[in-house]
C-alpha cells in the first residue's frame, strides 16, 4: 500500500477536506489483516470463484463494501456498511395508504449515483454525497426506515438531508464534518502511525512531528515530547485495529 511521505506536513494537506468516514477510511487502510483479507478476495475474484459468504464476512468484520475498498479507492467512494455507519439512509417501499399520494415525490431516481453495489448507493444531491442502501422489494414509492434506537438522530439527520437534495433545496452542512482540531489532530496520529509503521523509532517521529531532533538522547527519555509521540502512535494504531469504527458513529458522543 502506498504511503504519503510522513516526514512531510504537506503530504497529507489533502486529507483535510476529509469528513469523519473518510478519516475512518484512511486508518483502516494502513491495517495489515485488512489489506491481506481484500488481497485475497480480490485475487479469488479475479479467478471468477469469489464466494459470496466470504464476501459477508469480510463486511462483517471490516465494516465496508468489499467491491468498494480497491486499493485506488477514495475515502469518498467507499461504501460503509449500514450497520456499522447509522448516516446511510435505509430505503424501502412505501406501504400502501401509509401516507396521502397528493403530497408524495416524484420516482426516487439514482441517476447521479456515484457507486453503487449490492443495494449500495452513494448518490450526489446538490453538492452533497448520500449514503443509501435499498431495500431488496425496492424503494418506488420511497420510504425510510429509521430504527428507534440510541443513533436516531443521525438517521433521521441524514434523511431530512436527503429529502432536503430531492425537493431542490439546499441539503444543510454535512454533520460528519470534523472541527479543524479534530482534524489536526488525527493526521497528526496519521503521521505518526505511518512512521511507526516504517519502523521509526519514537525519537524520529517526534522529530519530524515537532521538530524534536536537538533534544539531546539524556533529555529526550524525560522530555514531555516523547509521551505526547507515544500517545499520538498508540492512538494511531488503536485507530487503525478498530477505533475506526468509532469515528463511523461521529457525531454520536458515547461509547457503544
Amino acid at each position: 500500500m502506498s504511503r504519503a511521505d510522513w516526514r512531510s506536513p504537506g503530504a497529507y494537506e489533502d486529507l483535510r477536506s476529509l469528513d469523519a468516514p473518510g478519516f475512518a477510511w484512511e486508518y483502516l487502510r494502513r491495517n495489515a489483516d485488512f489489506l491481506q483479507e481484500r488481497g485475497k478476495l480480490e485475487r479469488t475474484a479475479r479467478q471468477g470463484a469469489l464466494d459470496p459468504a466470504e464476501v459477508a464476512a469480510f463486511t462483517r468484520r471490516w465494516a465496508c463494501d468489499f467491491a468498494s475498498t480497491a486499493e485506488t479507492s477514495s475515502p469518498g467512494s467507499v461504501l460503509w456498511a449500514p450497520h456499522a455507519l447509522p448516516s446511510v439512509i435505509a430505503l424501502t417501499r412505501l406501504p400502501a395508504d401509509l401516507a396521502d399520494p397528493n403530497f408524495r415525490l416524484p420516482p426516487l431516481s439514482l441517476d447521479s449515483s456515484l457507486a453503487a453495489g449490492n443495494g449500495e448507493r452513494l448518490v450526489e444531491r446538490r453538492g452533497a454525497v448520500f449514503r443509501a442502501h435499498i431495500d431488496e422489494a425496492g424503494a418506488e414509492p420511497p420510504a425510510v426506515l429509521l430504527p428507534l434506537d440510541q443513533l436516531f438522530e443521525i438517521r433521521a439527520t441524514a434523511a431530512i438531508r436527503l429529502w432536503r437534495g430531492l425537493i431542490g433545496r439546499n441539503p444543510a452542512p454535512n454533520p460528519a464534518a470534523l472541527s479543524k482540531a479534530r482534524r489536526d489532530r488525527l493526521i497528526l496520529a496519521l503521521r505518526a502511525l505511518d512512521g511507526r509503521l516504517e519502523d521509526a523509532s519514537y525519537r524520529e517521529i517526534a522529530g519530524a512531528l515537532f521538530g524534536a531532533g536537538e533534544v539531546s538522547e539524556r533529555g529526550w527519555k524525560g522530555h514531555d515530547l516523547r509521551d505526547r509521540t507515544i500517545r499520538l502512535v498508540h492512538f494511531g494504531l488503536d485507530m487503525m485495529q478498530g477505533g475506526y469504527r468509532r469515528l463511523l458513529l461521529y457525531p454520536y458522543r458515547r461509547r457503544p
